[in-house]
């Protein structure tokens, strides 16, 4: 590593070994988002030490980013959410290789970005480029992370791979095993709609479910919420290319369950009968 670098992970020794920490270095990490989670999930594993970062996002920064994004601020909005973030990275370490896609991942390309990366990281939030990314990353046997950011202050985080039960089983998606025809989209993108009211009895707000329903107001995300899932998302990303026997990622079913209104933010569960109901995701 160069003298930059040394100085840099310097505090990291001790956490983890020099071999650990060039593993690390030469690991590629796809990440599917730069926003709320993506960012600060991005900031983490610049900061860890990941040499190879993919950014993939076609979106610009605006004004409501600006509550929860740790890669956006006043001076960016408007500027592409994907070439801030690898300005970003590459201030934290200038050695870092940054490839940056502006552009939308589909069913067209998903196997041309996801192919040779180490993990690819969710950050996302269509449910039905979701889809995509967990069943290409599981035929190309890249470990894959999902998220999710709810309201009022939960979010979970759940890391699948070849040998783990398919995501679309795991979150009981309507998709599973079904060719993604424009129906079945709609009935992807619809699962936001269940967890929306349900979010209400955990603190929610009525008025704010039911415009979200209507198409009236977006989903609704406090900063914490989406950084604590963006950090443990990283984590997950860090355990899985340490591979330590002593620190494994939470494999599917088990899923990192946070909710900051409990007295237990952070839990990790796992499900009495294999999968997840997504309303109470």
């Amino acid at each position: 590593m160069q003298n930059i670098e040394q100085e840099i992970y310097a505090r990291n020794y001790g956490v983890i070994t020099h071999e650990e920490q060039y593993k690390l270095k030469n690991a590629k990490v796809t990440v599917v988002g730069a926003g709320g989670v993506g960012g600060i999930t991005l900031i983490s594993l610049a900061r860890m030490g990941f040499g190879n970062i993919q950014v993939i996002d076609m979106d610009t920064f605006d004004y409501s980013n600006i509550n929860r994004q740790m890669l956006s601020s006043i001076s960016r909005v408007g500027k592409s959410k994907a070439m801030c973030a690898k300005e970003t990275i590459i201030d934290i370490n200038p050695n870092i290789n940054v490839t940056v896609r502006q552009e939308k991942l589909d069913e067209s390309n998903a196997d041309e970005i996801i192919a040779g990366s180490d993990v690819v990281i969710d950050a996302t939030d269509n449910l039905v480029a979701r889809v995509i990314i967990h069943r290409t990353a599981q035929k190309l046997k890249v470990p894959s992370v999902w998220i999710a950011v709810t309201p009022p202050f939960r979010g979970g985080v759940i890391t699948f791979s070849e040998n783990t039960p398919a995501y679309e089983l795991v979150l009981r998606h309507p998709s599973l095993g079904r060719e993604l025809t424009d129906e079945v989209k709609k009935e992807i993108s619809a699962i936001k709609n269940g967890r929306a009211l349900a979010s209400v009895k955990h603190g929610a707000i009525k008025s704010w479910a039911d415009e979200y329903l209507n198409n009236q107001a977006p989903w609704a995300v406090i900063c914490p919420i989406a950084n604590i899932v963006g950090i443990c998302a990283s984590f997950e990303a860090f355990k899985v290319i340490l591979n330590r026997a002593n620190l494994q990622p939470a494999y599917a079913p088990n899923l990192v369950k946070i909710d900051m209104a409990n007295s237990n933010m952070v839990q990790v569960l796992t499900p009495d009968n294999g999968s997840w109901d997504n309303a109470e995701l």
